[in-house]
């Protein structure tokens, strides 16, 4: 996606709606969150241009972009409250973790990000009353990824992969109610399955394969689940180098590489199911490159790891580019 379509308009033009109904001194500091949350080394940058993939922060804009299918009301609405759900948790995790400091007019924006969000999700729940996946529940979910993350971490619990599976699908609580309360409100009972089935689909890939390509970065932070599940770091400390090597031989980094081009499959097949086709192109480009990760690390091992930190190097670059021209 480039970043100049429709999603990515859509994204900034909504955070840019939240920002100005800020106070003066929190409007210029919420327009920079995501340099201030450490998300890009560049001041000025745009949400839309923080992920690789417009798909994180407007998975709703791509659901429900066909007006026939989807009332245009309903689908901008689950599309603000998507994008404050998300924008909103990964400062709560970056904060959390310790990954940055922030200030108390950072901690009043994210507060604020957060009434917005259950706000924007009131009114579908109105019209979905038998609704029950708010974002209650799904903070619920990511307070017990988290709690379960860490017990595995301090040796408290086996890192199995069925423990990493649980935890993975418990830490996209968070991509789901915007999504399915739209679906609730204005699809019927089959379209609402299918509709469940892309947002996990997609926001499990990216897991799945976040968590291969950025394995030794967070092996730095403490703890990473391929060498806990494929190289028994958890019971045995070794060297990166000693894990890397314990990962090649096991296949783990290529086993989760090809359970994310599966889930990005699952994904896409739904999408396309719905009549979504935007969304079950992405979603095939994302399992066909995953798919070809997955070879390429078969192959030659570190390839997944060097090749995010090529990205990331070239997403950053864009940025810059982007900045100073503005």
């Amino acid at each position: 996606m480039s970043h100049s379509n429709p999603v990515h308009e859509g994204i900034d033009r909504t955070y840019a709606r939240f920002v100005r109904e800020l106070p003066a001194d929190l409007a210029a500091i919420a327009h920079d969150l995501p340099h201030r949350l450490g998300l890009t080394p560049n001041p000025g940058t745009p949400w839309s241009r923080v992920f690789n993939n417009g798909a994180v922060l407007g998975l709703p804009m791509l659901l429900f972009a066909d007006p026939s299918r989807m009332p245009p009301e309903i689908a901008r609405t689950a599309a603000a409250a998507h994008l404050f759900a998300i924008i909103g948790a990964f400062a709560h995790d970056r904060i959390d973790d310790g990954q940055v400091v922030v200030g108390l007019r950072e901690r009043a924006i994210i507060d604020r990000l957060d009434r917005a969000r259950d706000a924007a999700l009131a009114p579908l729940r109105a019209l979905a009353p038998s609704f029950i996946r708010d974002f209650a529940w799904a903070e619920r979910m990511t307070s017990e990824s988290v709690a379960e993350e860490r017990a595995t971490a301090a040796g408290q619990e086996p890192a199995t992969l069925e423990r990493y599976l649980a935890v993975a699908w418990k830490k996209q609580g968070l991509a789901f109610p915007a999504a399915l309360a739209a679906a609730a409100a204005g699809l019927p009972a089959e379209a609402q399955l299918l509709v469940e089935a892309v947002v996990a689909g997609a926001a499990l890939g990216l897991q799945y394969r976040d968590d291969v390509v950025d394995w030794e970065d967070d092996l730095v932070h403490g703890f990473a689940w391929a060498p806990a599940v494929f190289a028994s770091a958890a019971t045995a400390p070794a060297s990166a180098a000693t894990l890397a090597a314990r990962l090649h031989a096991s296949g783990g980094l290529v086993r989760m590489l090809g359970m994310s081009s599966a889930a990005f499959g699952s994904a896409a097949n739904a999408a396309a199911a719905l009549g979504a086709e935007a969304l079950a192109t992405w979603a095939r480009e994302q399992a066909e490159l995953t798919a070809e990760l997955a070879r390429r690390e078969a192959a030659s091992p570190g390839f997944a790891v060097a090749w995010e930190r090529e990205r990331k190097a070239r997403r950053e670059r864009q940025q810059a580019l982007a900045a100073a021209a503005a």
